[in-house]
């Protein structure tokens, strides 16, 4: 197994560990919309875009 593979699991072990930990409702305000929505919910929609944003960085270079 590579070890970035290996290293990227067990990140996404732990962001769905603290997601799960953290799963309740939040008010998240952008702009003029308002949304009530699972904290677990962001942290993991968070964590995947940062996850295709640093994808988008290394196939750049």
């Amino acid at each position: 197994m590579d070890w970035k593979f290996a290293v990227a699991l067990i990140f996404a072990i732990i962001v769905a560990i603290f997601a799960i930990q953290n799963a309740g409702v939040v008010e998240v305000s952008f702009l003029a919309f308002e949304l009530s929505i699972s904290q677990a919910l962001v942290i993991l929609i968070s964590a995947v875009f940062g996850a295709l944003v640093a994808l988008m960085l290394s196939l750049v270079r």
